[in-house]
């Protein structure tokens, strides 16, 4: 198993992974698009035979539910041929894009991929000296007439199965995604207005507080998406004691389950006085001596818990920016680890999401400056609160 301590200095374990995107490379319809944008994706598979995919997130752009549908129904039926494990999300890409890829590889000429699929669920192992790495995708609770709660409910049930038949838990997710149709709208439940968000942190809590025993929690985005309910994503880790792993907060910001009831909106369940706090840590860092990855959660202009620079996203995106370089300077990782040897300093993508369409181009000037030459994508999303107009994750590498 991984573990919180001192870490023993050994070669091997611990992959380094590479993102790519995938843009149509021409005008048109949807089909003629995604038909582009795939075939840019199977090229590179074909002209780079070590590479192997092990997620694949494709965002489309769609007006109604049954677009979204009709168009994820073509990206299925080539993408399953792939194996990879893939989300079809309904968050904007940049206009003029349609359709776009953005997927992750790694080079197996020095570890075991294996693609597999549980009764419900898509996956991929990388398998590297005693080091295992998982990855899920496209785990959703149907597009029935049922509340988000009872999405939520389903789709982590088909993790948690998932996992009972690959031999892992909860205790081994280590990074997080949580989509959410129209996430900071609200239900009405049993006479009470319910937000899309807090009932799915409901859920979560739920699953977590029963499966999970692990200290702390992973690192984590909750992000809106158009259509279709609920969406996970998650990568769970299974190492021995040469892997550590460590929660990494940020001094400038309040802990997500530490929120006060005041920033929680919508009223709470029957049965309680109180709303129940997102439970993701703010980064999570896993080491093994020689190398090192940090995993960024979805990163907003946050300051304690109170959102900073309203109605301004571009104060908003340097806030963020902030935040995320105070995550990840050395004196916050050494702060958390002392033991920490080599820093993760490189970045191996990041995403931003931007809740106005119209704002992406400024954004998109403010990220390329400070971030550079990295894989990048700007999507079209909500924020998990109202007045948030950009968040940004990321993955930094050593």
């Amino acid at each position: 198993m991984m573990r919180e301590g001192k870490i023993k200095v050994t070669q091997g374990i611990m992959i380094k992974p590479q993102y790519q995107i995938f843009t149509p490379g021409c005008a048109g319809s949807f089909e003629e698009q995604w038909s582009d944008c795939f075939n840019e994706f199977r090229l590179f598979l074909t002209t780079n035979s070590t590479q192997k995919a092990f997620i694949a997130r494709v965002f489309v752009a769609a007006n109604s539910q049954d677009e979204y549908f009709r168009y994820s129904k073509q990206i299925e039926k080539r993408l399953n041929s792939v194996g990879v494990p893939f989300s079809v999300l309904a968050e904007s890409p940049e206009s003029p894009n349609l359709v776009m890829i953005e997927a992750g590889f790694v080079d197996s000429s020095g570890v075991q991929v294996e693609y597999g699929i549980t009764e419900t669920v898509r996956y991929c192992k990388i398998n590297s000296s005693g080091y295992n790495e998982y990855w899920f995708a496209g785990v959703d609770g149907g597009s029935d007439n049922k509340t988000t709660a009872e999405k939520a409910t389903t789709a982590f049930a088909r993790l948690l199965q998932a996992f009972l038949q690959l031999g892992i838990g909860y205790n081994t997710i280590f990074r997080q995604w949580n989509y959410v149709e129209q996430i900071f709208d609200f239900e009405l439940i049993d006479d009470r207005q319910r937000q899309k968000y807090q009932l799915f942190n409901e859920v979560r809590g739920e699953y977590y507080s029963k499966y999970r025993t692990a200290p702390g929690f992973p690192a984590a985005t909750g992000i809106g998406t158009a259509f279709n309910g609920v969406t996970i994503e998650c990568m769970a880790v299974t190492c021995d004691e040469r892997l550590t792993t460590v929660a990494i907060n940020n001094p400038k910001q309040l802990s997500s389950y530490k929120y006060g009831q005041e920033v929680l909106k919508g009223d709470p369940e029957k049965n309680s006085k109180q709303n129940h706090p997102p439970q993701f840590e703010r980064a999570r860092l896993m080491t093994n001596g020689q190398s090192s990855r940090l995993f960024i959660s979805g990163t907003a202009s946050i300051v304690g818990q109170e959102t900073v620079g309203l109605n301004d996203v571009e104060k908003q995106t340097y806030v963020t920016i902030d935040n995320i370089e105070q995550l990840a300077s050395v004196a916050n990782l050494r702060s958390h680890y002392p033991e920490l040897i080599v820093f993760p300093d490189k970045y191996a993508y990041v995403r931003v999401y931007v809740k106005n369409e119209e704002d992406i181009p400024a954004v998109k000037v403010i990220c390329q400056g400070y971030f550079g030459a990295v894989p990048m994508t700007f999507v079209k999303a909500d924020i998990c609160r109202a007045d948030l107009l950009v968040e940004i994750e990321a993955e930094i590498i050593s």
